[in-house]
């Protein structure tokens, strides 16, 4: 979620970090920004030492962009993140020119349980520790800061839980409704794993959702509860809406999803009229839309296959979405160039339409980009039905007029 490109810069400054004295933790939340990496928000937590001089922020968030293959290996699931000690003011400063805000909840934590989180990060940022494998959904920045908080804890954590039961898709889906085309996105390549209903701790992989729960944490020992976990909260950092837009600026579409959606059904409509109208198929356009089609199929069915994400191998899109029109294409062009028929079209308008029949019942939701778009590639295999119906009629009736023809010539005689 946090980007910092120059990690080993940061990590100068790991033994220093590791100083005794007195010590304060806060576990900071910081609000969603407007890139697509910061749509979520972010979770670090800072170690302050009190009448010292260090005031760092351990950060689990940390990975470079540049670095060789990133969005191979992200695509893979195979993305490695970088637990790192920033000081305090640079990591404020760097949320300030974000217009994110930033809260921190103070812990009310015993001498010993402090020093305790002090070590466990001091060791985690240690270069052997600090590589771990990424998982948006189960293993990222929040995740960490709450396994930290856990095991630091002398006694169990009982936390503030909200009651209503939520999928990891409609908890997303929270911060991308302003983001139409990145929640498209995720609803294309997310499979019917993050339409289950979560626990109460694994709706935690969200900042927000963490900052809430904490917000009520208590610890307990064997009988009762001993004291809240959250001493105090301050909001450190006030976002700025205008430096968030401007930041994120030329980043938004001129037409949304649906909007798109639509006009291409549309399209496809009034194409599809055009050509019965005109006893011609436009196929060199059916040709872009195979390549288009088959390209996308590709991608999704090789993330189905090979990535290690969890959620991307239980996609019902592979169903339509997926290479057989590559495979297909050849045979449609050659039908076309000879004004033939082919049963590419028939077994294509079977398929599409019961697809979107069953929407209703699949285990995984499907976006409004994935139907529209589904229908309007159900108008072009319809258009071409027509077309082939039309065309048989016409061969019916020449062969019916040739055999009427010949019914009334005389017969030769003998």
């Amino acid at each position: 979620m946090k980007r910092v490109i120059l990690y080993l810069l940061l990590l100068a400054g790991t033994i220093s970090a590791c100083a005794e004295g007195g010590i304060e933790v806060s576990v900071l939340t910081c609000s969603p920004g407007r890139e697509v990496y910061s749509l979520y928000g972010h979770t670090a937590i800072r170690v302050r030492e009190i009448g010292g001089t260090r005031d760092d922020v351990f950060n689990y968030g940390v990975f470079d962009f540049n670095s060789d293959y990133f969005v191979w290996n992200f695509v893979l699931g195979k993305t490695d993140y970088r637990c790192a000690a920033v000081p305090w003011v640079y990591f404020l400063q760097e949320y300030r020119q974000r217009g994110s805000s930033v809260v921190a909840q103070v812990l009310d934590l015993t001498p010993e349980e402090a020093v305790a989180v002090r070590d466990y990060l001091c060791d985690n940022i240690r270069e052997e520790n600090s590589v771990y494998r990424y998982n948006y959904l189960t293993n990222n920045c929040t995740t960490r800061v709450m396994d930290c908080v856990d095991a630091c804890v002398d006694g169990p954590v009982t936390y503030s839980w909200e009651t209503e039961p939520r999928t990891y898709r409609q908890m997303m889906h929270e911060y991308t409704v302003d983001f139409p085309w990145a929640q498209e996105g995720n609803d294309v390549l997310l499979g019917a794993d993050v339409d289950t209903t979560l626990s109460h701790k694994a709706t935690c992989f969200l900042p927000e959702y963490y900052f809430r729960a904490l917000a009520g944490a208590v610890v307990r020992d064997e009988v009762k509860d001993t004291r809240r976990l959250v001493r105090q909260t301050v909001t450190v950092l006030e976002a700025d809406e205008a430096v968030a837009k401007a930041v994120a600026s030329g980043m938004d579409f001129p037409m949304t999803p649906l909007v798109f959606g639509c006009v291409a059904f549309a399209l496809g409509v009034v194409l599809m009229i055009v050509e019965f109208l005109t006893r011609k198929m436009f196929w060199l356009l059916d040709v872009l839309l195979m390549l288009g089609h088959g390209m996308a199929g590709c991608l999704i069915l090789f993330v189905f296959l090979f990535s290690a994400h969890p959620s991307l191998d239980s996609n019902w899109l592979v169903i339509v979405l997926n290479p057989l029109p590559l495979v297909a294409l050849p045979c449609v062009v050659r039908a076309a160039w000879k004004e033939q028929t082919t049963y590419w079209h028939h077994f294509m308008a079977i398929w599409l339409a019961l697809f979107l029949l069953f929407i209703p019942w699949m285990p995984q939701q499907v976006g409004v980009l994935v139907v529209t778009l589904v229908a309007t590639l159900l108008t072009r295999q319809v258009s071409y039905l027509l077309h082939y119906g039309r065309m048989e009629g016409a061969v019916r009736a020449s062969r019916a007029a040739t055999e009427k023809k010949h019914a009334k010539s005389p017969k030769r005689k003998r």
